[in-house]
Order: structure tokens, then sequence, then C-alpha cells
């Protein structure tokens, strides 16, 4: 089984969104790379998942995406593709993990991550 591992929340005012979530929820913001804020929105030993806050793209507002970690990456890309999701971007190597991002049939993106 494959688990939502992140989310990322896209905005075209990071740091004001990165200001709201940290004064209205405690959510510890670190220091942006990349145009992505890694959030930490609890204690490990709780249930919950971190994520990011990045710089949304200017034809979009706002938007809410999800990360799915996967053993497979290529495997999982041609199986999403193969039941009618779409690639948005190719797998990209950042290092210590690759990443990928899809819209599913309803125009939904998310996202795919494999550690190496």
């Amino acid at each position: 089984m494959n688990r939502v591992i992140l989310f990322d929340l896209g905005s075209q005012d990071p740091e004001g969104a990165a200001a709201f979530y940290s004064k209205v929820f405690d959510w510890k913001i670190g220091e942006p790379n990349w145009d992505y804020w890694p959030v930490t929105t609890g204690l490990n030993k709780l249930p919950g998942i971190d994520g990011g806050i990045t710089r949304a793209p200017k034809d979009i507002s706002q938007r809410v995406q999800v990360t799915i970690q996967v053993d497979a990456i290529e495997e999982s890309i041609s199986s999403a593709i193969e039941n009618g999701a779409k690639l948005d971007l190719d797998i990209m190597d950042f290092g210590e993990f690759y990443l990928a991002y899809l819209f599913d049939p309803q125009g939904i993106r998310f996202g795919l991550i494999q550690h190496k």
C-alpha cells in the first residue's frame, strides 16, 4: 500500500500563507528552498503528516496537493497512465529522491515520490 506522506499548499503569497498557518495552528515553518517552505504540523508520535507551502504558478491562485510515496516511480507512473492519468512533470532527480507529478482522470494533480 502506498501512503500519502506530505501535502503541498500552493499560494501566490507563500510567505503570507506560512504566517497564517504558523499563527493559527502553531505549525513550524522552515526556511524556503526552491520556493518550498517545509511545514511541521505536530509531533511525530501523533497521527498526521507534514508538508509544505509552495509558490503557486501564476495561472493558479491556490491549490492543495498530496504526494504519495511509492517503491517504483516508473511503474507507478505507467499504472496511473494506463488507468487514465496524465503526466504533468516527468521524473525529476532531487538527489535523495525522485519526484513526478500527474493529473488523475478527474483533473486532480498529485505527486509521486520514490526515496533512493
